[in-house]
């Protein structure tokens, strides 16, 4: 009788055993996928603040205009270039001709 208790009391401690070494092992697992996660979290961080910097940079009004002038070829509005269109009218007039000034090189580009 007593060797009976014994044996279910060894298994008992064994299972006891083996389920705290798992845990053990879960947690070293999970320990090791936060790290990952942090790491990853950071980096993300890192990336988020370089693109508002970049998209700072890029959105200056000066540079917007800059472009807007040499690689769009675009003028500001005069009074000669306006076109007003009445309420009714079907037709436009023929917007007036300006001279064209010679293209910005586009070979300059950053």
């Amino acid at each position: 009788m007593m060797t009976r208790i014994n044996f279910l009391l060894l298994f008992v401690v064994v299972l006891c055993a083996m389920s705290v070494v798992r845990a053990q092992y879960q947690g070293r697992r999970t320990f090791a996928a936060l790290d990952v996660a942090q790491q990853r979290a950071e980096q993300l961080q890192m990336d988020k603040d370089r693109l508002q910097v970049e998209y700072r940079a890029m959105s200056a009004p000066g540079r917007i205009e800059q472009i807007a002038r040499t690689e769009l070829d675009m003028r500001p509005i005069t009074a000669a270039r306006t076109v007003f269109v009445r309420e009714g009218q079907a037709i436009l007039p023929p917007l007036p001709v300006l001279p064209q000034a010679a293209p910005a090189s586009k070979g300059a580009r950053r």
